[in-house]
């Protein structure tokens, strides 16, 4: 069962029937995070674990603890199963709280910290009548700058921080991040088709690192030569959970 549902992975994930549903996005960022052979990772907004996960099953040979935090109760329930399901209970662990106020660890606890953080201001784009919904694409709980506050707490000196985000405000995420001295160091933008404008973009940064940013050639996800929506091989050899 467990050797199955990792094969199939994200196929068969546990998630809220009214709430929010994991994306691509995430399961990009899992592929982007560069992962050292042993580490602390701390997930901000976990959802329903796709990126512990992912990190988890792209890394099988790193020794690596890994923490998800979340508020919606719905989808810290669907995490758990989601974890025992592929048989990670012992390498991640999910808890409930507040991406403002984390109280379960002390600061620079964790090596890298992750996040897909809502991608919209509350009066941007169209809301959504389900609740859960609406908290995970809308700053309405938490907003950028309480995701960076808390990376930049939790993280380590020199520790890693990446996030993934909303293209069009790629300018407000390196504000957040170099005012809470979270240096950018890679950034990768994410494009459906190469004429059309990115949508994604993910970013590396490093707690009090120096100045320097490689921005890494574009993600393309879809092929060129098809009039339909088919992964480009290129973008199944980033990350082949997107299959």
């Amino acid at each position: 069962m467990t050797d199955e549902a990792r094969k199939n992975f994200p196929k068969g994930l546990a998630q809220p029937e009214t709430g929010f549903r994991f994306s691509t996005d995430s399961l990009l960022l899992s592929s982007f995070v560069s992962v050292p052979n042993s580490a602390r990772v701390l997930d901000l907004g976990t959802g329903c674990g796709v990126i512990p996960l992912g990190l988890a099953l792209s890394n099988p040979d790193a020794d690596l603890n890994i923490t998800g935090i979340d508020i919606d109760p719905e989808m810290l329930e669907s995490a758990r199963i989601n974890i025992d399901l592929l048989g990670f209970s012992n390498q991640i662990k999910i808890l409930g709280c507040n991406v403002s106020n984390p109280d379960f660890a002390g600061p620079e606890s964790y090596d890298i910290v992750v996040a897909n953080p809502p991608y919209w201001c509350e009066g941007r784009g169209r809301p959504c009548p389900d609740e859960g919904r609406n908290k995970a694409r809308f700053e309405i709980e938490s907003d950028l700058d309480d995701f960076t506050k808390t990376a930049d707490r939790m993280v380590k000196h020199r520790g890693k921080v990446c996030f993934v985000f909303l293209a069009e405000r790629v300018t407000q995420l390196l504000a957040s991040l170099t005012m809470f001295k979270l240096e950018p160091k890679r950034m990768k933008f994410v494009h459906s088709r190469i004429v059309k404008p990115a949508k994604v973009v993910m970013v590396e940064a490093v707690k009090k690192g120096k100045p320097g940013l490689i921005v890494e050639p574009p993600l393309v996800l879809f092929d060129e030569n098809s009039s339909d929506s088919v992964y480009s091989s290129r973008a199944l050899e980033y990350c082949p959970f997107i299959k």
